[in-house]
């Protein structure tokens, strides 16, 4: 029973190898253009849930890592004026190492590494729980999130905040979250005359997911989440 998704999960991870695209700004680009690419990279880049509500515990560590990215339409002219290559499944693909921590009073540190359209991005989370849930309630936190390009030719910063709640049953864990996010992006196109674009993005997201442990320490997640594009990531993570 295992086999099939842990078989998807590998070939969603080594697909961004296989289908690169690159972000290389064309001189066409306009600034609506702009707002739209900056929508889709943070999408990509915006720290994921990855996993239920329920905090790790002071004595816990989990390391994921995770593919996917959001849906988009490589034939569109913001595509076609900013990123060379193409998707995989019509999903502009990243591909991120993830780890958490649980620190005492129910709080959560967590950190993000990894690469989208031939950059780099990280990013760090803090969560902390409101209700750590039991036999039959369910957990519930809060967590607020920071992510950013390194060097990239776009200036990305991606800040969100969200209500998070899940409830294990047994091996499986759904979980759903909703909240809002804020993302600022700049950018030069340098030829043949420098332009300076600019653009503030903001709005409502959610994101709903399933934990599945289907060994000790072992987890499969599959996760979908809505802001400016819907997006889905699948990863393996291991923890305790």
């Amino acid at each position: 029973m295992t086999r099939l998704p842990i078989t998807l999960l590998a070939v969603a991870l080594v697909a961004p190898g296989i289908q690169a695209a690159d972000l290389e700004l064309g001189t066409e680009l306009t600034a609506a253009e702009f707002a739209d690419l900056t929508d889709a990279l943070a999408d990509a880049v915006a720290f994921p849930n990855a996993g239920p509500a329920e905090p790790v515990g002071v004595v816990g560590l989990e390391i994921v890592g995770m593919g996917g990215g959001p849906s988009v339409d490589s034939d569109s002219s913001w595509w076609r004026h900013s990123i060379q290559g193409g998707t995989t499944a019509d999903v502009m693909q990243s591909k991120r190492l993830l780890a958490r921590k649980g620190l005492p009073r129910g709080f959560d540190l967590g950190v993000q590494g990894g690469e989208v359209a031939g950059e780099r991005f990280y990013g760090g989370e803090l969560r902390v729980a409101l209700l750590k849930g039991g036999t039959i309630t369910p957990a519930l936190g809060v967590r607020v999130s920071y992510s950013r390009f390194q060097g990239a030719p776009v200036d990305l910063e991606v800040g969100e905040a969200q209500l998070a709640i899940s409830k294990g049953f047994l091996m499986v864990t759904p979980y759903a979250a909703a909240g809002y996010r804020l993302a600022r992006s700049s950018a030069t196109i340098e030829s043949p005359t420098p332009v300076r674009l600019e653009a503030d993005r903001d709005g409502a997201t959610a994101a709903v997911g399933v934990r599945i442990t289907p060994f000790p320490f072992l987890h499969v997640l599959a996760e979908a989440r809505k802001a400016a594009n819907v997006s889905y990531f699948v990863a393996l993570g291991v923890g305790f």
